[in-house]
């Protein structure tokens, strides 16, 4: 069987998803994302998804073109054409769009409600958990445990 974005949005260590509304400040979304310890967030009006901040895009919209955090809405910052991916979706459909996208990042979309956002980090980790898994189950098949 193989791993959906569904099961990825449930082994998450955070459940929350963390939002602000496109009128925000750049700058309160930048210091959601530093108290929270996340390196972007869903920018919703309402309950409908809108689009994704990141700290790329702050970089990229706000840094390089010397304006400022403050003064600029999280609307002409947010990337608002950010990849979907529904709740069935398999690992390696995720990870492709990745690729494809160059987003670190998928929203994970059951019709028009968000679900959550699927990141880089939490494929990795899964990776990571099942090679050890495969690892250890090796090792004791060989050993004879």
């Amino acid at each position: 069987m193989s791993t959906t974005a569904k099961s990825l949005l449930s082994s998450k260590e955070i459940h929350e998803i963390f939002s602000v509304k496109p009128d925000q400040s750049t700058f309160e979304a930048l210091q959601l994302m530093a108290a929270k310890n996340v390196g972007a967030v869903v920018v919703m009006d309402e309950k409908k998804f809108l689009g994704v901040l990141t700290e790329r895009e702050y970089a990229r919209k706000i840094v390089l073109f010397g304006k400022t955090s403050r003064h600029t809405p999280v609307y002409d910052t947010m990337n608002r054409d950010y990849p979907r991916v529904t709740p069935d979706a398999d690992i390696k459909e995720c990870m492709k769009i990745m690729t494809e996208t160059h987003f670190r990042y998928v929203a994970v979309m059951e019709g028009d409600e968000l679900v959550g956002l699927v990141s880089i980090g939490d494929i990795v980790k899964h990776i990571i958990a099942n090679q050890a898994a495969s690892i250890d189950h090796l090792e004791r098949y060989i050993t004879g445990l």
